[in-house]
């Protein structure tokens, strides 16, 4: 007698003992968010026989029972789960979570009963023609790699040193995307890239999002989720190819050097001249999420001796743990500041690059130079006092939500010229050119 199965569209929570037959079509370990070294949990995505995924969560205590054991692709039998409804609209979008328990059983299928759909790909044509784009969204997208920027390294809003690489992507009707990838899938695809490679890259990008600024389409990778396949033994990549060559050996150079964008000061990008400047009034009460460019003054620096740098060193990317004597070998600007343009007063996390052109010294420098008395920070730091800048900040989901009060800076501009250019009459009537130097005690009380 044959096995039955239940399906992931039935799926409710008034039973416990689930039977499904599915493929594994991503696995992931998320951080425990007390300590990122350790794995929180490893989170699955699965589909059935009808096309339906959802998200499977395998929680702390269970993590090393299951790690390494589903793999990617592969059909299992799974049954007993605890199931919850999925208030946070995660990644399946299901009104479901499934939770691995004790009592989950998991056994292989050696031999599938029906077809893996893998991927579930838009195309550059859809996205480039949408009239709106929906930046929650994820989905899979495939294209051969024609164009490359160099690979930088940056910081995220957490402090953590990642790396950033921007790539063309074209289709087989020649249409064309930006496409950012960040962490190890940089080093993943680089190692693909040699000069005067003559075979097509092709990849395939799972479930990354696209974004829109300034008109302009791209895709980019999200979190822990996403994930690059380079793998032509995979049936997508290999259908690509045959279609693109059309069964012929290809002979020419196919991946290109483009000039790359971060490489755009806030004065370059200033003066294309498609910028909006926003007040801070204007900042505090928008409900999305991106860019955007605030002219201000700083008015405070909330820092003490210890906590205005981060530890790293640029030999390595690791951060530096060991002091030598009483100071580190390197360190790198993190400072967080007071800003205040005549309409309301907003936190900004200024990272080394924008700290060291505001007040003209590197870290390193101050380090050596600045004699630091008692709590205070170096007063080296007081030079970008008063100053009136043009900001670029990333408006975050949690600045929204008001779970974090302080906005990343991303660029600066401190060119008087450009400032006055780029204000709007209410603007340069409200955002003083002096303000008194007001101390962190003043503000932060």
């Amino acid at each position: 007698m044959s096995q039955t199965f239940d399906y992931l569209a039935d799926l409710n929570a008034r039973k416990l003992q689930w039977n499904f037959k599915v493929y594994v079509i991503r696995v992931w370990q998320l951080p425990n968010r007390y300590n990122e070294g350790e794995v929180g949990t490893i989170e699955v995505i699965i589909e059935d026989s009808q096309g339906t995924r959802l998200q499977v969560s395998i929680p702390k205590s269970l993590v090393s029972k299951w790690r390494g054991v589903l793999v990617q692709f592969q059909m299992y039998i799974m049954t007993n789960f605890i199931v919850v409804d999925n208030q946070k609209g995660n990644i399946s979008r299901g009104k479901y979570l499934l939770f691995f328990s004790h009592r989950t059983i998991v056994s292989h299928v050696e031999n599938p009963s029906f077809s893996l759909n893998a991927f579930r790909f838009r195309t550059i044509r859809e996205l480039l023609n949408a009239e709106k784009i929906d930046d929650s969204a994820l989905f899979d997208m495939i294209g051969e790699v024609v164009g490359k920027e160099d690979p930088k390294e940056l910081i995220t809003s957490k402090g953590k040193e990642t790396k950033r690489l921007a790539v063309i992507l074209e289709d087989l009707e020649n249409n064309r995307i930006g496409c950012t990838i960040f962490g190890e899938m940089v080093d993943q695809l680089l190692r693909h890239m040699q000069d005067g490679r003559v075979e097509p890259l092709i990849v395939v990008v799972q479930y990354f999002k696209a974004t829109r600024w300034n008109g302009k389409t791209s895709v980019q990778s999200h979190f822990d989720i996403s994930q690059l396949h380079i793998d032509s033994n995979l049936k997508d990549v290999a259908e690509f190819r045959s279609r693109l060559l059309g069964g012929e050996p290809s002979s020419s150079v196919r991946i290109s050097q483009v000039p790359s964008k971060t490489a755009w000061s806030g004065v370059e990008e200033l003066k294309q001249g498609a910028v909006s400047v926003k007040t801070i009034e204007e900042v505090l009460i928008q409900h999305e999420e991106g860019p955007a460019w605030i002219a201000a003054s700083i008015v405070a620096i909330n820092v003490t001796k210890d906590d205005w740098f981060y530890k790293s060193c640029r030999k390595c990317p690791k951060k530096v743990e060991t002091p030598i004597g009483n100071r580190y070998e390197c360190g790198k600007f993190k400072v967080e500041v007071m800003v205040f343009d005549g309409t309301g007063s907003i936190r900004l996390l200024l990272w080394d690059k924008e700290t060291s052109m505001l007040c003209g010294k590197r870290a390193e420098q101050i380090m050596e130079d600045d004699v630091i008395v008692g709590d205070e920070y170096p007063k080296t730091l007081d030079n970008m006092m008063e100053k009136r800048v043009l900001f670029k900040i990333n408006i975050k989901e949690a600045n929204i939500n008001q779970f974090d009060h302080v906005y990343t800076v991303m660029k600066i501009c401190d060119d008087e010229d450009i400032i006055d250019k780029n204000l709007s009459k209410e603007l340069s009537t409200n955002l003083p050119s002096n303000v008194s130097n007001l101390k962190n005690r003043d503000i932060f009380l």
